[in-house]
């Protein structure tokens, strides 16, 4: 991946701008380029000697330039434009943005100081080291690859740096310019300018100046879902890991169904950030991709992502699929189950891969029972676990064409959530004794054992 920088290459995807929408009389003939192959008119006179042909931008196919040596252009609010001998009529071509010179690339990030995302406000480097304390040591909250994140405090409504503890709390993650991070932080600013859902992480803010690229977001207390699974603290409850699991999902769906289909390419425990009551925002949309419209069709794109996490079709082809989302969902959701990482060298060589080495066992009750994350205390329905281990194998399929949409995802969930176990000594009255020990079927039912069929 490229360099960071404002004027270098990048994997950013650009758009083209659309063929002027300038009135043809401004732009009437301009020079074909020297090297540009013309297909031969129907009807053509020789030109002059000693002159070149001239060609109308229109009939050429090719987008006019604004270099033109013997005119100047008018500007917009020339009140010789308003002359109807010159004012052609309308033309079916939609408005567009000024067209810019051939051959000239956007940058993949803007100078500084340029407003790019309106809705978005555009900080100084100055309020913001004022908001962090100047980015000292015991403001920082994290660090990793992509740089620093530095605590802050704003006024609600201004967004002006205010005092430690007056006002509102937000994250200001500092990323190096010079680095290939950078340009993934400047990409999940362009999807969260667009974008905007109570389970996707609310981004307040960007700076760029003195070669420094900043984002400001708001701040999630309880850190991410990881800490919560992996660390030696208070265990997460079974409905509190289940309500996570929902409105991830609900983020996730929300991407997937938006009017350009989103993949999120790098769904993990660790990007699930949760607020002070538990409410799940995905973050970091630094690998955030548009998708295909059908849902089935792929785009081929470079390898990026997390081992684990990523689906193993686009591991493997680099073919990227709006369910590859959904394999990664599936991890997440087993981790949340068992408490244990999608990836750890400190198992067993055989247990090193969650999902290869629980796959076996989602089908039998005993050993989902074994799976269970031990800080649980077995206080969860076993039939809500059961019809969740059934899912979990569904998200998790070898070919995607078989994984469930997300919001098919979605309204298994919710049924999940309204599961409670019956007492016991009910459950023996009424079922006789109860198959505990059969094994389950792809949808979470018991399979009754020599029967070939289902409770």
């Amino acid at each position: 991946m490229g360099n960071f920088c404002p004027c270098g290459s990048s994997s950013v995807r650009h758009e083209q701008s659309p063929a002027s929408t300038k009135p043809l009389s401004v732009m009437r003939h301009v020079q074909s380029p020297v090297n540009t192959k013309l297909p031969p008119p129907l009807v053509a006179k020789s030109p002059a000697r000693g002159l070149k042909p001239k060609f109308p931008a229109a009939e050429t196919g090719r987008q006019p330039t604004r270099d033109r040596p013997q005119e100047t252009p008018r500007p917009v609010d020339d009140p010789s434009r308003e002359n109807p001998q010159e004012t052609p009529s309308p033309v079916d071509t939609p408005p567009s943005k000024p067209v810019e010179k051939l051959g000239m690339r956007k940058k993949a990030v803007p100078p500084s100081g340029k407003i790019v995302t309106p809705n978005l406000k555009m900080f100084l480097l100055e309020n913001l080291r004022t908001a962090t304390k100047n980015f000292r040591p015991e403001s920082m909250i994290g660090e990793g690859g992509f740089g620093q994140v530095f605590k802050g405090w704003l006024d609600e409504k201004t967004l002006a740096p205010s005092k430690p503890g007056v006002g509102i709390p937000v994250a200001v993650k500092k990323s190096n310019p010079d680095s290939a991070q950078g340009l993934h932080e400047w990409q999940a600013m362009k999807f969260l300018g667009k974008f905007h859902h109570p389970n996707l992480v609310k981004l307040l803010g960007y700076c760029w100046e003195e070669n420094q690229f900043l984002l400001v977001y708001e701040y999630l207390p309880k850190g991410s879902l990881e800490n919560h699974l992996f660390s030696k603290g208070e265990a997460l409850t079974w409905d509190t890991r289940l309500k996570i699991a929902i409105e991830a999902a609900q983020g996730l769906n929300f991407l997937h169904n938006s009017e350009k289909s989103v993949i999120y390419r790098d769904f993990k425990a660790s990007n699930i950030l949760l607020d002070s009551n538990f409410n799940a925002k995905l973050s970091d949309f630094g690998l955030a991709k548009l998708g295909p419209i059908n849902g089935f069709s792929h785009v081929t794109t470079r390898v990026m992502g997390t081992q684990g996490y990523a689906a193993p079709e686009y591991m493997a082809t680099g073919h990227l699929y709006v369910r590859s989302d959904v394999y990664g969902f599936g991890v997440v959701l087993l981790e949340i189950l068992t408490g244990l990482r999608a990836l750890d060298p400190n198992r067993p060589p055989l247990q090193l891969n969650l999902v290869e080495w629980a796959k076996p066992g989602l089908t039998q009750k005993k050993k989902i029972q074994k799976m269970m994350d031990p800080r649980l205390e077995h206080k969860y329905p076993i039939s809500a676990v059961i019809r969740t281990a059934a899912l979990i194998l569904r998200c998790v399929e070898e070919d995607p064409k078989n994984r469930p949409p997300m919001d098919e995802v979605l309204r298994e969930l919710e049924i999940v959530r309204t599961m409670r176990d019956e007492p016991k000594e009910e459950k023996r009255k009424r079922s006789g004794g109860g198959p505990d020990n059969n094994r389950i079927n792809r949808y979470g039912s018991p399979h009754v054992r020599g029967t070939g069929r289902t409770r």
